[in-house]
């Protein structure tokens, strides 16, 4: 400034980079109480005239601490020198003092300086406006996330780039850049610029043209439903200054508008599937023509072949230290977690399967080729997905246990409630028969299908037969172990060396304990008929231990 070419500079020369925000006039000793940071001070000292040296650096310590640009003073007419105190407290704490000519009168300083402020006020403003105006547009447009991160790139001149809630890329800024672990956040720098939104530095290192270490900024931006994702600004090419900020701020607020939009569209968008399933699952016979014409919009081919899996979400057990009245909230919070495990895992495992979630079990319709619809090998390669999804879920939450029902493959779209029936069917069936954690298809149920049919499963006993009564009315100490062989042995279709195999005994034991079955029944092992009625017998057993019957 023209008016300061003779002022001078008496101590706090690290401080003349300070940007300032504002310009006062001190005059009362409490200043120091009404200012808000990068105040320049002008001041004659008469405010504190009658200080003592040590309250005179107390008070420039002060106004150090809060903030204050500079202190101006023009001491020709109450204070002739200043003090000395005065220029090494502000050399100390790089608050710059600064003496100007008596003949320079206060408003000459004081009017271009805010003059100045106003400029840049202004200038601020009207950025923020083109800025907001370019946002809103794209908002308005419904350009999705993608233009939205290369308006802000070119507007901040870096590279920007998008993260969801567990830092996995969304939108890339092609830019070869990695993380460096365990760096805490920069916390100093968090005060450097004001916005609406919370940001924090944290240090990464570019591996391209040249490894180096630069800073970037993250803006964690949290929407609906708890939906969080990063925007993410790599120092790479300038530091960003306040503008930088400001055009950051109004792509942070049109990022979480649009996803807010697309939110509220999934949401429309999975009650639209959500009734095509359910009236699939319905067998509406009636609204055939209009389900199919509906999934056609969505891109669904319900030409295909589908077969219905059913996965049961249960708790196993509730945790012994919990109070009464925290069972519930904490069984409800265990079971929303294990359903995200679970959705994410049916997701990768059967991408293009299509599911619904219904309180404590997700519907998955699998499309199956035509030529493997009969095949035992996908029913045996789908069951193995299934067991890797148990084993996913159980890893991340070890008191959630997951149960599968497979229903058979519908060849149409109006078979799919038929092959929901029977997944529903194979999932009551397989917790009775082979326990909670079963993956059980229907198609090899079999006879306990029929079985299950009971309304009184006691009524069975009349079905076994009056030879394998005796075994078990045998008081033999070994009476399990003969059951067990007979089970075996019948399963491998009557071959002793394999049945050894599957026990884990030797060969001359099965054979030993194969005598004593026939002693203890009188047994025909070449009856193929009386072979029948034991194997069904065997079933009725199993299903009633199941159902607790001795």
């Amino acid at each position: 400034m023209k008016g300061l070419h003779n002022a001078q500079v008496l101590g706090g020369k690290a401080g003349l980079s300070n940007v300032i925000r504002g310009i006062t006039i001190m005059e009362a000793p409490d200043i120091a109480d009404w200012l808000k940071g990068g105040e320049m001070l002008l001041t004659s000292l008469y405010p504190i005239l009658n200080y003592t040296e040590e309250e005179q650096r107390v008070f420039i310590q002060r106004l150090a601490d809060k903030g204050v640009s500079a202190l101006m003073i023009k001491n020709h007419r109450f204070v002739k020198n200043i003090p000395d105190v005065i220029v090494k407290t502000g050399e100390k704490t790089a608050l710059p003092i600064i003496q100007i000519p008596e003949s320079i009168p206060y408003v000459d300083v004081l009017y271009p300086v805010m003059e100045e402020l106003f400029n840049t006020q202004v200038m601020k403003l009207k950025y923020f406006k083109d800025v907001h105006d370019r946002f809103t547009t794209l908002s308005l447009t419904d350009a999705g996330l993608e233009p939205i991160i290369a308006t802000l790139q070119s507007l901040i001149g870096n590279p920007v780039a998008l993260y969801d809630r567990n830092f996995a890329c969304m939108i890339s800024d092609s830019l070869s850049a990695v993380p460096i672990e365990n760096e805490e956040a920069d916390t100093e720098r968090e005060k450097i610029f004001e916005t609406k939104f919370p940001y924090f530095w944290r240090k990464t290192q570019i591996l391209e043209p040249a490894v180096k270490t630069v800073d970037q900024v993250v803006v964690p931006i949290r929407t609906v439903n708890r939906i969080k994702v990063h925007l993410v600004v790599t120092e790479a090419l300038k530091p960003l200054e306040e503008l930088d900020f400001i055009a950051i701020e109004n792509a942070a607020t049109a990022l979480s508008l649009e996803l807010v939009k697309q939110f509220a569209v999934a949401e429309v968008e999975r009650e639209f599937k959500n009734d095509i399933i359910d009236d699939l699952l319905a067998g509406k016979a009636q609204m055939l023509e209009t389900v199919y014409h509906r999934a056609n919009l969505i891109g669904w081919d319900l030409e295909r072949s589908y077969a219905v899996l059913l996965f049961h979400v249960k708790e196993e057990f509730s945790s012994l230290g919990d109070k009464e009245m925290e069972k519930p909230k904490k069984s409800r919070m265990l079971k929303s977690k294990a359903f995200t495990y679970l959705h994410d895992a049916i997701r990768f495992t059967f991408f293009d399967g299509i599911m619904r979630s219904r309180s404590d079990m997700i519907i998955l319709l699998l499309p199956v080729e035509s030529l493997k619809s009969k095949s035992k090998d996908w029913l045996m390669s789908t069951k193995k997905k299934a067991h890797k999804i148990q084993e996913t879920v159980h890893m991340k939450t070890t008191d959630i246990i997951v149960q599968v029902g497979i229903g058979s493959v519908a060849e149409t779209a109006m078979d799919i409630s038929g092959s929901y029936q029977e997944a529903q069917e194979a999932l009551e069936l397989g917790a009775m028969l082979f326990g909670d954690e079963a993956v059980t298809a229907f198609s090899e149920l079999g006879l306990f299908r029929l079985l299950c049919q009971f309304p009184d499963p006691s009524l069975l006993t009349s079905f076994i037969p009056a030879p394998l009564g005796k075994l078990m009315e045998s008081k033999n100490a070994i009476k399990n172990d003969l059951l067990h062989t007979l089970e075996v042995f019948l399963q491998h279709n009557q071959n002793a060396a394999k049945a050894a195999q599957d026990l884990f005994v030797h060969y001359k034991t099965v054979m030993y304990r194969l005598e004593r079955i026939k002693e203890i029944t009188d047994m025909d092992f070449e009856d193929p008929e009386e072979m029948l009625e034991t194997r069904v017998g065997l079933k009725i057993l199993n299903l009633l231990k199941k159902e607790g019957f001795n």
